[in-house]
């Protein structure tokens, strides 16, 4: 079981090979590498024309350090109901990361599903990307998403929001390139009727990747575990009760972005601290 987190946290050190260091340094066994497309960094390497060469370069320097990268995760909105402009802009980005997730090793690419798509609208968007899947060795991952309702402050149901939701989708997806990946700071939002162990128990062993990240059950802080309420403890059992066999991966922008530069050696190490207490209960 790898233990890993994203590569967007530490963009301002301004440098992949000095992220990908750090987190070797700090503890970390992989790096989920992030192509959100939402700082400079990463526009540069994905939206230029060399980013075969780049990924491949950066494989081999990873390699190198023995780091692996066990996932990564595609720019969103994968799609906005309505908004052919944007969905047309958007599907070449997200099928050029699944081929950089490829050239780097990953096994999973994390792919949103339209917020606001229905099941089998979501089916024909996820088979555009499923020959360029099986092409780059690579799964997809879906991931449950939320909405926001501005009037009454909570979240509201989105695709693959609760456990009935996420089946629809993953149903209607051949298993052998489609699986899940469990958001748990989204799963623990208020106005979403469901919680982390219930999705976890639904998925079973479609249940494939993990963001973890804690929350005040309301907002979406992306926060670091144990600074807020979800509740950890049961969270393992219920992983451990479906025979979880995939890695944990972080996604704690709300804590790391946050640390300055000169700290961040210090946080990465407390954040790889804080995937060994999950890994070492799960491998009990």
């Amino acid at each position: 079981m790898l233990i890993s987190t994203e590569t967007e946290s530490f963009s301002k050190l301004g440098d992949y090979k000095k992220t990908l260091t750090l987190l070797k340094d700090s503890g970390f066994t992989a790096y989920d590498f992030s192509m959100l497309l939402c700082d400079k960094l990463s526009e540069d390497f994905m939206l230029c024309d060399e980013y075969k060469e780049k990924a491949q370069n950066l494989r081999e320097y990873a390699d190198s350090i023995g780091l692996i990268c066990n996932q990564t995760h595609a720019p969103f909105a994968s799609a906005i109901k309505g908004d052919e402009k944007w969905n047309k802009q958007i599907h070449p980005k997200i099928v050029r990361a699944i081929e950089v997730s490829g050239i780097l090793g990953a096994k999973i690419c994390v792919i949103h599903p339209c917020n606001d798509y229905t099941p089998e609208e979501n089916q024909a968007l996820y088979q555009s990307f499923e020959p360029h899947a099986r092409k780059a060795g690579v799964k997809i991952a879906l991931e449950n998403m939320w909405n926001w309702h501005d009037t009454d402050n909570h979240a509201t149901p989105a695709a693959c929001s609760d456990p009935k939701d996420f089946l629809a989708c993953l149903s209607l997806l051949p298993s052998d390139v489609f699986v899940a990946c469990l958001d748990i700071g989204h799963a623990e939002m208020a106005g979403l009727d469901t919680n982390s162990v219930q999705m976890i128990e639904a998925l079973g062993d479609r249940l494939q990747a993990l963001h973890i990240h804690d929350n005040d059950l309301h907002y979406d802080f992306h926060a670091l575990p144990f600074t807020h309420k979800v509740d950890f403890e049961a969270i393992v059992a219920a992983l451990k009760k479906i025979g979880y066999q995939g890695d944990i991966t972080l996604e704690c922008q709300g804590f790391a972005k946050c640390v300055p530069a000169e700290l961040m050696p210090a946080a990465a190490r407390y954040m790889a601290d804080v995937c060994n207490w999950f890994k070492d209960r799960l491998e009990k």
